[in-house]
């Protein structure tokens, strides 16, 4: 009776709000009631939008998400990807309309990326920003300050025998007089595109972090066209380190002013490229003093589960600070809870007293959810680096 009185209140006026949504969704929904909750669907929807490719709308701590597919689809399609923590969740049908909906809470200052799957074939998806989101103030640039230049970074590697591509940022404020420090990113192009330069920049300005050149590194691209991101990445061992040491720092300090203190050098990255960071100041605490981890990939992909145990076990090494960052929401699946393995993973280095930082929030798996805590992360980072 309750669902019954429910579903007519939502069905009353145009257009309707995810939460009417949500709670349509809780009652049976007949022929009838389904084509008056299509229609107010629709005209909720985007002008021009084609919900038989997927769409969704949003509101306060809600996003619902739309598909048009035959009434008698079987499977069901899903949602998939980061906004379920990669779980998927079935949509409903509304009626024998031919839309299926499903609506979920949200964070509410969270950007997520989603699809919509019918069986094994991808339908539609997309990127959402709720309405509380928004980049920190340090990834905008300021009126009157300089900013350097990206330049492009391209080579062939021995140590993985293939194709590299990345960038190199300068800072305006390197000038060469005076020695800079050094940051490589792993995921180079996503970092870019997260304003690291611009949050460095400003950083730098404020004396929260040395002048620093930057190095924005993707996984390499083998022969066949494959990308080498996994293996580079996950494995652990030391030739991700070797490679950076023999044909990386050669190239750039061939060409800039670099302090080769481990204290002014720092490595980071996100998700797969997190571990990476971490794995190379394991291997060679020489060459990198501080590592920012960004979702990282503390999981079983390539053993990276084991990390805690080998931090227990083994003799503390030096290195000068670590930051691991990481969201509520973030992963579960095959591999692990990645949510987990980086609470796991501050316990053991915590226990073994290391410098170490744990930066949390509500964030989904993506690149964004580093380039949202990038100024936090990166002070932390950097923090004691003056001479």
């Amino acid at each position: 009776m309750i669902l019954s009185l429910l579903l007519t209140i939502v069905l009353e006026s145009d257009p309707i709000s995810a939460a009417e949504l949500r709670d349509a969704l809780k009652a049976p929904i007949d022929a009838e009631a389904g084509d008056r909750l299509a229609d107010r669907i629709r005209e909720r929807l985007p002008e021009g939008v084609d919900p038989a490719r997927g769409a969704h709308f949003h509101d306060e701590g809600l996003a619902a998400f739309v598909l048009a597919v035959p009434s008698d689809a079987n499977p069901a399609p899903r949602l998939e990807g980061m906004v379920t923590r990669q779980q998927g969740r079935d949509l409903k049908p509304i009626g024998e309309t031919g839309l299926w909906a499903i609506v979920l809470e949200v964070a509410n200052d969270q950007k997520f990326n989603y699809e919509l799957t019918l069986g094994d074939d991808r339908i539609g998806g997309g990127s959402i920003e709720m309405p509380g989101w928004t980049y920190p103030p340090e990834s905008s640039e300021r009126p009157g300050q300089d900013y350097g230049t990206f330049r492009e970074f391209n080579f062939r590697s021995e140590v993985f025998d293939n194709d590299r591509a990345g960038w190199i940022y300068i800072p305006g404020a390197y000038d060469g007089s005076e020695p800079a420090a050094l940051m490589v990113f792993q995921d180079g192009d996503a970092y870019k595109r997260e304003h690291v330069g611009t949050v460095v920049e400003n950083l730098i300005a404020d004396g929260e972090m040395p002048v620093t050149i930057l190095a924005l590194l993707n996984p390499g691209v083998n022969d066949d066209g494959a990308r080498n991101r996994s293996v580079e990445y996950d494995t652990l061992s030391d030739r991700y380190a070797t490679f950076l040491a023999d044909e990386v720092i050669p190239r750039l300090e061939s060409e800039f002013n670099l302090r080769d203190a481990p204290s002014f050098r720092a490595i980071g990255g996100a998700s797969s490229g997190g571990i990476c960071a971490f794995t190379v100041a394991w291997e060679r605490p020489d060459l990198f003093g501080r590592v920012c981890s960004h979702i990282g990939s503390f999981t079983n992909i390539r053993g990276g589960g084991a990390y805690p145990e080998i931090v227990r076990e083994s003799e503390r090494k030096p290195i000068v600070k670590i930051v691991l960052h990481d969201g509520r929401n973030d992963l579960i699946n095959r591999f692990g809870d990645w949510w987990e393995a980086n609470i796991r993973m501050h316990e053991a280095l915590t226990n073994k007293h290391y410098e170490v930082d744990f930066v949390t929030d509500d964030s989904y798996h993506g690149y964004q959810a580093a380039g949202r805590v990038l100024p936090e992360t990166l002070r932390l980072t950097w923090e004691g680096w003056t001479d």
